[in-house]
Formats: C-alpha cells, sequence, structure tokens
C-alpha cells in the first residue's frame, strides 16, 4: 500500500522503515529531503504535499504546534490519516484542544485515527522488544478506519490493542504524555510501555 509520512524524525523515520520492510510503498515528507537520501534508502522522500499526495494513508508524525500548518497544505480528504503527534507543551501545559480532534475538525473529510502517540518510536514498531504484555490505544469517528489502522498495528507485532472509542479519547490519550515523561526520567530511558490488566 502506498503511504506517506509527514516528518522525518526519529518517529518517522522509524515508522517509514518499518512499512519498507513490510512491503509498503512509503514516501516521507521532510524540509530536508535533499538531505536525507543516504539516511533511508528505498524510501522516496519529497515535501510533505507531495508525500501525502503519495500516500493512500497518511501518518502525521509532525510535533503539534507544527501538524496543523503542515496538514494544511496537504490533500488528506477521503484517506486514513493516522495522527500519532502530541503537542510538546502538553509536556507541562494543558492542553485546550488535543491535536487528534483539531485535526479532524480542521479536514472533516479525512478519517482521522489517534494512535501510537505514548509509546516510545521503537517500541511503536517492534513491541516485542518488551518481553512482557503491553498496551496500544486508538480511536477514531471512522469505525473501518479503526479496524484498518488495527490491523497495521498487528503487523507491526501489537497484541494489545484498546479501542478507546471516538476522537474524544483524543484528550486522555494526550494527556498521558506528561506521565510518560516522568517515567522516562524515573526509569532512566524509554525502556518501557504502559499495560492494561484486566480482572
Amino acid at each position: 500500500m502506498k503511504i506517506g509520512i509527514l516528518g522525518s524524525g526519529q518517529v518517522g523515520g522509524g515508522i517509514a522503515r518499518k512499512l519498507l520492510a513490510l512491503g509498503h510503498d512509503v514516501m516521507m515528507g521532510s524540509r530536508n529531503a535533499s538531505t536525507k537520501a543516504e539516511e533511508f534508502p528505498g524510501i522516496k522522500l519529497g515535501t510533505a504535499p507531495e508525500a501525502a499526495a503519495h500516500g493512500r494513508w497518511v501518518i502525521n508524525a509532525l510535533p503539534g504546534e507544527v501538524a496543523l500548518r503542515v496538514i494544511g497544505q496537504c490533500e488528506v480528504d477521503g484517506k486514513i490519516l493516522i495522527d500519532i503527534g502530541n503537542y510538546e507543551s502538553a509536556i507541562d501545559q494543558p492542553i485546550t484542544t488535543p491535536l487528534g480532534e483539531a485535526i479532524q475538525k480542521a479536514h472533516p473529510r479525512a478519517r482521522v485515527v489517534k494512535a501510537l502517540n505514548s509509546v516510545s518510536a521503537h517500541l511503536m514498531i517492534d513491541p516485542g522488544n518488551l518481553q512482557q504484555r503491553h498496551t496500544v490505544f486508538l480511536a477514531s469517528n471512522d469505525e473501518p478506519a479503526k479496524r484498518e489502522v488495527t490491523t497495521l498495528l498487528e503487523s507491526f507485532g501489537w497484541k494489545d490493542v484498546i479501542d478507546l472509542g471516538d476522537l474524544g479519547a483524543s484528550r486522555a490519550m494526550e494527556q498521558l504524555i506528561p506521565l510518560w515523561m516522568r517515567l522516562e526520567g524515573k526509569l532512566g530511558g524509554p525502556q518501557f510501555n504502559l499495560a492494561v490488566v484486566r480482572g
């Protein structure tokens, strides 16, 4: 499948490599596309609008502070748009409008699915890196889109995918970030995730 990724940092780059390894046709949008070719062999590179145009699906791997502006330059109507972004300011400030909801409001014909935003970059694409079973959350107003994204997450190796409902869950998902940052500091790195234990 053709997938466009907005962002070429640790998160966007890691997901691009994973998707390529799974056989997808990937294009990454980057401000520095001309300098990234050696870093990402086999992955097409271009601007964010070019990456979005390439993809049947689009993945937002940009910080919330720039995501809305960049996505606003892209054609995303009718496409599944996986939002894994967070506001960097959410570490120490309340979230006014969650990013997942803001993207959907700005692009009402996009099929926005919030997912993976509270997981470290390396575990997003390799959940088996932790021996214990752990959890990834997702939310969307589009039930068929959620099912398709769940299938993609399972292809990454995720075994515990919890559907939190509509995009109103974006607030709860994004407000996990201050806790995540505290845990990273306390544990000395990102080799952890949350797990939901059922009784």
